[in-house]
């Protein structure tokens, strides 16, 4: 009997150890989505480049971007920047809810991996896929193109009590179970000196739709400062001096 039970121990330890090896196998089979750019380090200040800063407001180039691990069944993308700072009120020198919301772009299509750098401002840049513009004071549904971060408008326009802030920002990459989505009508709400945001409004279509799949997240942030010129701000988004 001494002889059978080492054996028995033995078998016994193996047994113990094989559902360790197969979670971990699980765990890996998997990969979350994921978003990333060659020109954007997580948590770090975006180049500014890719900002107002030094240029009249809305200027700036889109950064390159980058995506994979989609979940299974993904046949669109959507993408939306946001400036976090202001949606959760730690701005001082804007609290209005519209202006977070800067940029986006959807129904990327499913078979998209990289989003490349400097979009034009047209409505449609990519086969099947639109963008919208949403950056204050000119939201507008007819405004396209990329609008980067430019928290310190209030300073470079000279308003009291103006100072310059850093602020966390984001781009969202939305995962689709559908090839195509057809947002609902434009609402400009009922003031039409003060138009509701548009990307605010994609932003929820976005959230609620049935057929999400997943979200990525790449956070930055920005404390850019654009410049100055005759009738600033002065749409669309240049002036003489500014390009100077």
């Amino acid at each position: 009997m001494r002889h059978l039970k080492s054996p028995l121990f033995a078998l016994a330890a193996v047994a113990a150890l094989l559902p360790l090896g197969c979670s971990s196998d699980e765990g890996d089979a998997d990969p979350t989505l994921a978003l990333t750019s060659p020109s954007i380090e997580a948590s770090k200040p975006l180049p500014y480049e890719f900002t107002c800063n030094g240029k009249a407001f809305g200027d700036g180039k889109s950064p390159e971007l980058n995506w994979s691990h989609e979940p299974t069944g993904t046949k669109s993308y959507a993408i939306l920047l946001k400036d976090l700072t202001i949606e959760s009120g730690q701005s001082a020198g804007d609290t209005n809810p519209e202006h977070p919301f800067h940029w986006t772009i959807w129904n990327i299509a499913g078979s998209t991996h990289t989003l490349p750098a400097s979009l034009p401002t047209t409505q449609s840049v990519l086969t099947g896929a639109q963008q919208q513009n949403g950056g204050p004071p000119f939201i507008s549904p007819g405004t396209y193109g990329y609008f980067g971060p430019c928290p310190n408008l209030g300073v470079a326009g000279g308003l009291p009590g103006a100072t310059k802030e850093v602020h966390n920002d984001v781009f969202i990459l939305y995962a689709f179970s559908e090839a195509t989505l057809t947002p609902p009508a434009y609402d400009p709400g009922p003031d039409a000196a003060n138009p509701l945001n548009p990307v605010r409004q994609l932003a929820k279509f976005f959230e609620a739709h049935p057929s999400l799949l997943g979200k990525a997240e790449l956070k930055f942030t920005s404390d850019a400062t654009p410049s100055t010129c005759p009738g600033f701000p002065n749409p669309p988004f240049a002036c003489a001096e500014a390009s100077k």
